[in-house]
C-alpha cells in the first residue's frame, strides 16, 4: 500500500492504534508464567482497509490463530497469570518473524495475493511497525521482567500441504531447561490420560524454525520457554475446548508447584 493514502494519519491517530493494538491482562500477578498470544487477533486497522482481501480471508489461519485468544484468556485467568495479547492480524504485521523475512508482511495466502502486502514501501513498513510491532514488545518487555517462564500460545491446522498432522497439542522447544522437560514429561502423562496425542517439537520443530518472539524475549534473556501449539479444531468446539483447557490448566499448576512453589497457583 502506498504511504500516500496514509498520509492523514496524524500522531494522535497513530497514537490511538498503536494503543489499541495489545492488551494486557492479569499484569503483576504472582504466577512464574508469563502466556503470550502474538497471533490472538485478526484485525486490520482502518486505515489499511483490511489490506484488500474479503472480510472470510481474515477468519482463516493465514490471518489469526484460531481459537487462541480464548485460550489464553482462559489460562491467564485459571493461572492467575499475566499474559499480553496482540489484536492485529499477523497478515498486518506478524510479530513473530524478523523485519527481514518475507512473511513479516506476507504477500500472499498460499496463492491469494494479499494487495496490501504486494508493494509496502519504507514508510508504510515504518508506520506499522509504529502501531504494531513497538507497543507489543514494549508490552512484553514489561510483562516479561518478572518471570520465571515464558509461554507463547499457538493453534496449527490439522492439515497441511495434504498432510495430516497426528498431534493434538505440541511443545516446541529450542534449548532443554528443567522447565521444557518438566512441561514435556507431565503433559505427556495428563495428555495420555485425556486421549490427548502430545508432539515433542511436533507439528513444527523450533530447532529448525523461527521462534523470533522467544528467541528474543525468552532464550536471549536466559527465560526458560517454549511455544505451545494447539490444534485449531480442537478450540472451535465446546467439548474439546474444556478438555483441552483443563488439561493445560492442570499441567502449567503442577509444573510450576514443581519449580517455583511460592508465587504457583494450584487449580
Amino acid at each position: 500500500m502506498n504511504v500516500a493514502s496514509l498520509e492523514k494519519l496524524d500522531d494522535a491517530s497513530v497514537t490511538a492504534l498503536a494503543d489499541a493494538s495489545v492488551e494486557r491482562l492479569r499484569i503483576g500477578a504472582a504466577s512464574p508464567y508469563l502466556l503470550i498470544a502474538e497471533h490472538a487477533g485478526n484485525l486490520v486497522p482502518a486505515p489499511w482497509h483490511d489490506l484488500g482481501l474479503a472480510v472470510p480471508y481474515l477468519g482463516t489461519h493465514f490471518a489469526v490463530d484460531i481459537g487462541v485468544d480464548a485460550l489464553t484468556r482462559r489460562l491467564s485467568q485459571t493461572l492467575r497469570a499475566p499474559a499480553v495479547v496482540a489484536h492485529y492480524s499477523r497478515l498486518f504485521l506478524d510479530y513473530n518473524r524478523p523485519a527481514d523475512e518475507w512473511d513479516f508482511m506476507r504477500p500472499d495466502l498460499g496463492g491469494i495475493p494479499v494487495p496490501g502486502n504486494l508493494a509496502a514501501d519504507a514508510a508504510d513498513r515504518q508506520l506499522r511497525t509504529r502501531i504494531a510491532w513497538a507497543p507489543l514488545e514494549q508490552a512484553i518487555v514489561e510483562a516479561a521482567a518478572g518471570s520465571q517462564a515464558l509461554v507463547s500460545v499457538h493453534s496449527f491446522t490439522p492439515v497441511m500441504g495434504g498432510i495430516r498432522r497426528d498431534v493434538d497439542i505440541g511443545v516446541l522447544w529450542r534449548d532443554q531447561s528443567p522447565f521444557v522437560t518438566s512441561v514435556l514429561k507431565t503433559l505427556g502423562a495428563r495428555g495420555a490420560e485425556a486421549g490427548l496425542r502430545i508432539g515433542d517439537n511436533e507439528p513444527y520443530d523450533w530447532r529448525q524454525a523461527i521462534g523470533y518472539t522467544l528467541n528474543r524475549h525468552g532464550l536471549e534473556q536466559g527465560r526458560p520457554c517454549l511455544y505451545l501449539e494447539v490444534r485449531n479444531d480442537l478450540l472451535s468446539d465446546p467439548e474439546t475446548f474444556e478438555l483441552v483447557s483443563r488439561t493445560l490448566e492442570t499441567v502449567f499448576a503442577t509444573v510450576a508447584m514443581s519449580l517455583w512453589p511460592k508465587p504457583a497457583v494450584a487449580v
